[in-house]
Formats: C-alpha cells, sequence, structure tokens
C-alpha cells in the first residue's frame, strides 16, 4: 500500500476522533493494539496473515478489543478488516499520530548526544527549539558516542547538527 493509502485512513480516523473530541483516546487505544500486535507472534500471525477469513479476523477483534477500546477504534478496526488493510495499521498508526500532534501544536525531536542528558539540559532545548518552532516539543533522547561531542536534533524533516564529529569533518575539508 502507498503511504499516500495510509495517510487517508489515518486522516478519516482523526476527523471522527476529532469531531467526538476523542483524539487522546482514540491514540491510546492505537498505541496498545499496536504493541498487542507486534509483541505477541500469534496475534500478529493471524491479524496480519492475508488468508484467514475476515469473519474469524473479526471475532478475534471482538474478543480482544470490543471492550477495551472505543467504539471510533473497534468500528476503525473492523474497516480495516474488511478492507484488507490489515498489514497497513503501523504505518495509519503513525500517520495518526502525526496527525494528532499537528493538531496539538507538538512536534517530536529526536536529540542525540554522545552522552546522557539530563532531564534539566532535555527541557532546555524543548524549550529553545520549541519556541523557535512554535511548536511544544517531545524529545527523544539517544545517545551516540561516535558523535564526540555537540548535540544533533532531528525535528521532522529538519537536522540541526551541532556535532563535533561533523565539525571535524568539514574543517578537514576545507583544510
Amino acid at each position: 500500500m502507498s503511504s499516500a493509502v495510509g495517510k487517508r485512513y489515518a486522516r478519516a480516523l482523526f476527523d471522527v476522533a476529532s469531531e467526538r473530541g476523542k483524539i487522546d483516546q482514540v491514540e491510546a487505544d492505537l498505541v496498545a493494539i499496536v504493541q498487542a500486535v507486534e509483541q505477541s507472534e500469534d496475534l500478529s500471525k493471524i491479524f496480519l496473515h492475508p488468508h484467514i477469513a475476515v469473519p474469524a479476523k473479526k471475532s478475534l477483534i471482538d474478543d480482544l478489543f470490543k471492550s477495551h477500546v472505543e467504539e471510533e477504534t473497534f468500528n476503525f478496526l473492523n474497516v480495516l478488516i474488511e478492507s484488507g488493510r490489515e498489514m497497513q495499521l503501523v504505518e495509519i498508526y503513525r500517520s495518526f499520530v502525526k496527525l494528532a500532534n499537528d493538531a496539538r501544536g507538538i512536534a517530536e525531536a529526536v536529540v542525540t548526544s554522545a552522552k546522557p542528558l539530563t532531564a534539566e539540559e532535555q527541557s532546555e532545548l524543548a524549550e529553545k527549539f520549541g519556541h523557535t518552532l512554535h511548536k511544544k516539543l517531545r524529545l527523544t533522547a539517544v545517545v551516540d558516542p561516535s558523535i564526540l561531542g555537540g548535540i544533533i536534533i532531528k525535528i521532522g524533516d529538519r537536522l540541526y547538527d551541532g556535532s563535533l564529529k561533523t565539525k571535524l569533518e568539514t574543517f578537514a575539508q576545507k583544510a
């Protein structure tokens, strides 16, 4: 499936959740469902297998999720199964999260540093870059000693590279 189709499914679910004021609940449901499918080999085999009949899959999600997720999420799972799109669940989930974060004014950021950052340093980075982008940043910290020092911040398709490794490489190319 193309990314465009996954985005359309995510947009449809987002629109329904937004209209009913359930963006947070539906997102939490999707997190739980994706984790369940990824963590259970048996569930994954059944849910994602293309030759298992639609009624069997619908019965499975009815047993597992109906009483634990919002009506909108449950109905969406049924639509995915009926249209044969359950293989794209993770892609749809990621697109939904992006839409939800955009609506909330939140951006995801990955901060790579040579050593672990303190909570205070992470908070300061989130505040500074969030102010620049006019969004609230949700940081994920990654430690990569190969950058030697400094930090690399990736926000969406933007990359801010202040690593010592890159500065040394640039200096070496100019020398």
